[in-house]
């Protein structure tokens, strides 16, 4: 978990979490 938060706080886009989480990822 602790990479997929540093890939969303950098971010912190919507599309990305959208995207993480269509590809099955959820926080």
């Amino acid at each position: 978990m602790k990479k997929i938060e540093a890939i969303i706080k950098p971010f912190k886009t919507e599309p990305v979490r959208e995207a993480l989480m269509a590809a099955g990822v959820e926080g």
